[in-house]
Formats: structure tokens, sequence, C-alpha cells
């Protein structure tokens, strides 16, 4: 896994953002998001907010990293997410519908005590897998009703 760059400019590339290349940063200073490839598997690690300010920025990079490259399997690491709103929950449920529609595996792996119960309190601990972002991918995808060959790119929401 290769150490990310902060990236200055206004706008992210949808392109580069699916691909983890060159991306450009978007959104509010609350979210940082990290986009990487291994393989067929994408990674986006969250640190910071995740809110209603933020979601719609990070709502359209999981719909890119779904779409562009078919990743076998899309693991959003939640290690340093400290905040995480109804908004939020959302944003993973839509990506975890449009992912099981694809055939793709949607993860979350790493979410904080207070993270993991908003899950528990929502039941949505029962629809997304977790997993340990080091482990393999799974194969194939399994569908769920209700539920390094790039360079890394880092993207302000």
């Amino acid at each position: 896994m290769q150490d990310s760059a902060p990236v200055e400019s206004p706008r992210v590339s949808e392109r580069d953002a699916a691909h983890g290349g060159g991306g450009e940063a978007i959104g509010t200073p609350d979210l940082r998001i990290n986009v990487h490839r291994q393989g067929r598997e994408a990674f986006v690690g969250l640190s910071g907010e995740l809110d209603l300010s933020s979601a719609p920025q990070l709502r359209q990079l999981l719909v890119t990293t779904l779409t562009e490259g078919r990743p076998r399997r899309l693991v959003v690491d939640l290690t340093e997410l400290v905040y995480l709103d109804s908004t939020g929950l959302s944003v993973f449920v839509t990506a975890h519908k449009r992912a099981s529609a694809s055939g793709i595996e949607f993860c979350l792996a790493n979410p904080n005590s207070s993270v993991r119960r908003l899950l528990g309190i929502t039941a949505l601990d029962q629809i997304f897998v977790m997993v340990d972002p080091a482990e393999p991918a799974a194969s194939p995808a399994p569908t769920l009703h209700a539920s390094h060959d790039g360079e890394a790119a880092e993207h302000e929401v």
C-alpha cells in the first residue's frame, strides 16, 4: 500500500477518483477521503465527519468507484471516522444496494465504538459485511438483501 499525498485542486475528476490516481480535492474540510485500488479491490478510507454537508460528495465518489473499474470488493475503512449521522448511513445503504445489484461485495471496516453503536441501533450491523481491510476478498461476492496496482489519492470532502 502506498502513502497518500494531499491534493490541492478544488474538484475531483470522477475518472481519477474511481481509479485512485491523481484526483483533486472537493467538498468541505470536515471529511477526508483516501481512495486507492489493489488489484480488483477498491478501498475508501474516511477521516473526520460524515454528515449532511459531506455526504453528497462521498455518495458520488462511491457511485463512480463502483461503476468505473468494477471492483470485486469495495471496503470503506471507518478507522478515522469520528462522526456519522443518518445522512451518512444512507450513503452506505445506497452504496451497498448498488454494489449488491452489480455483484460487488460492499464492506465496512474498523468502525469506532460510537459508529458501531449507531450501526447496532439501526440494525445495519446485520446488513453490512464487517471486515479487516487486509482480508482477501471473498469470491464470488454475496448478494445481500436490505443488506497495489494504482496510486493512492486523497480527497477533502
